[in-house]
């Protein structure tokens, strides 16, 4: 047990030592963002929504509002599910297709130049169909679950571009993604340290914060 928690203190002093960047050090006609899941479902109300998720809406508002003129791409996921999709076998229902669950937020509605992607799964990558990455070197994810959604997104991503020898530089800022809390079952501090360790480990660029000045 001693050694366990030394572990997870060494992976939770890994977190606390990452850098912080200024969004200005990236070319912004070379730069994507994508929004993953900052919709009413989780954000708002509904079986998985979680005030962990909604405290992430202003900051992911406020920073995706400074970039919309800037960047080339922004696209937000949003879970979007018929009434008999399969992942609802794991998942309480939630976000079906044409309800207000499945739809972003308003406060990313009233900003320009957002792309919206609905997605039927927990990976956004198989939802991707018709976008191209040429020209953009750099990708910033934000948005919920760092141990769902974010990570299978970014972790997926990343294998892609291995396999096919394509070098990008994906990032993650770490004060705009989060998890669910259910206690004794879904522990969110622990998750968020384990897997934004992992990220790291397999190649994705972790940060502190990602400033706007």
């Amino acid at each position: 047990m001693d050694k366990l928690l030394h572990e997870l203190e060494s992976l939770k002093n890994n977190l606390e030592n990452l850098p912080t960047e200024n969004i200005s050090d990236f070319e912004f006609d070379k730069t994507a963002l994508f929004i993953v899941d900052i919709n009413n479902g989780f954000a708002k109300q509904g079986s998985l929504y979680s005030p962990r998720i909604e405290n992430l809406v202003h900051p992911i508002a406020n920073f995706t509002r400074e970039l919309s003129s800037k960047i080339k791409k922004i696209i937000a996921f949003t879970d979007c599910h018929k009434p008999n999709a399969i992942e609802l076998l794991s998942y309480p229902s939630h976000c079906i297709e044409g309800d207000y669950e499945s739809e972003i937020v308003d406060e990313l509605k009233e900003i320009d130049n957002i792309q919206v992607i609905p997605k039927n799964s927990t990976n956004g990558f198989f939802a991707l169909d018709d976008i191209s990455f040429k020209g953009i070197d750099n990708i910033i994810i934000v948005g919920d679950c760092t141990d769902i959604c974010i990570y299978q997104f970014a972790i997926t991503l990343k294998s892609y571009f291995n396999q096919n020898n394509i070098n990008k530089n994906i990032i993650v800022p770490m004060d705009l993604v989060d998890t669910y809390d259910i206690p004794n079952v879904h522990p969110a501090e622990l998750l968020n340290i384990v897997f934004l360790n992992s990220l790291i480990q397999n190649g994705i660029k972790v940060l502190k914060s990602l400033s706007l000045k």
